[in-house]
């Protein structure tokens, strides 16, 4: 019988936290899953591991690869779900329970619906939590403006998600015929490839969220030690290549998204201990979209530059 939904989970050297993925997603209230699992080249145990959990539920998938990074383990997992809905969760992320019902019957009920995601939380090893997604973004939260439940974004869809990162690549539901037809993650880009791929959905279709904060995101030590100059520039990369057609639907969400890459500068910046382009950037960032955390963090700059922090 075919599933409602298949999930695709790659992993690399996760076992620490790939058994709390699975299990959030067994406790999910449906029968009908498919657990899709890419091993992509781990060496701390996880296939001893995957074949045990395989032997034991005829629900989960192993597919192995050999590396290759993630927008192709995630496309290996895309190839190897049978359902007509595929979400996606990330090996050191867990689903909150609860978190199926809604969008999958969105989805189901609406063809046209290519993707969806949800709000999440950020939260520390030790259980602190760091906030929300929805929250976090001013543009966003905005959109929301208090609303519960499913929301369409209607014809703001591709300027909403290319201005602010609001998309947790940990929520998302989208419509296999859709991601086939799109071939996919693009392997084109080291990062941002998640990004990319949700523009090029919301030109293909219509996309919702769900204010559910359906999500726990693990920020967990080195998880923000990637190549910083790669994310930015794949930034710029896929901003260019989109720019255009958000501003022509809403001029104000090429600012937002400059700005978000100024902020991203700034922040690699100030780690780099480059102080003046920190606040330099910072300011930009500031200038191009106003909002009360981009001022404090040129204050904060700006403090540090003087000797006052």
């Amino acid at each position: 019988m075919q599933p409602r939904l298949s999930v695709v989970v790659p992993t690399r050297d996760c076992l620490d936290y790939l058994p709390a993925a699975l299990a959030s997603l067994r406790a999910q209230a449906i029968a009908d899953l498919q657990i899709v699992v890419v091993d992509d080249g781990s060496t701390d145990g996880t296939a001893a591991y995957l074949a045990a959990e395989a032997a034991a539920d005829p629900r989960l998938t192993v597919v192995t690869r050999g590396g290759g990074g993630v927008a192709a383990a995630r496309n290996a997992g895309i190839a190897a779900a049978t359902a007509p809905i595929i979400g996606f969760l990330d090996a050191d992320d867990v689903w909150r329970l609860g978190a199926v019902a809604d969008r999958l019957a969105a989805h189901e009920a609406d063809p046209g619906l290519v993707l969806s995601f949800a709000d999440y939380e950020h939260v520390t090893p030790d259980g602190t939590g760091l906030g929300t997604c929805f929250a976090f973004w001013p543009r966003f939260n905005r959109f929301v403006g208090g609303r519960r439940g499913i929301l369409p974004l209607g014809n703001r869809a591709l300027p909403l998600l290319y201005a602010e990162n609001v998309v947790g690549t940990s929520t998302v539901f989208a419509r296999r015929a859709a991601l086939e037809a799109e071939q996919g993650f693009s392997t084109e880009f080291t990062a941002a490839e998640d990004w990319e791929l949700w523009l090029r959905l919301a030109r293909r279709g219509r996309v919702a969220c769900s204010t559910m904060i359906a999500t726990t995101y693990l920020v967990r030590p080195g998880s923000l030690s990637r190549d910083r100059p790669a994310v930015i520039r794949c930034m710029k990369q896929v901003a260019a290549r989109y720019g255009a057609a958000a501003a022509l639907r809403a001029p104000s969400a090429w600012l937002a998204c400059r700005s978000r890459i100024a902020a991203a500068e700034a922040e690699h910046a100030r780690i780099g201990g480059r102080k003046p382009v920190a606040l330099a950037q910072h300011l930009l960032a500031l200038a191009l979209a106003p909002s009360r955390r981009l001022a404090r963090a040129a204050a904060f700059d700006g403090a540090r530059l003087l000797g006052l922090r």
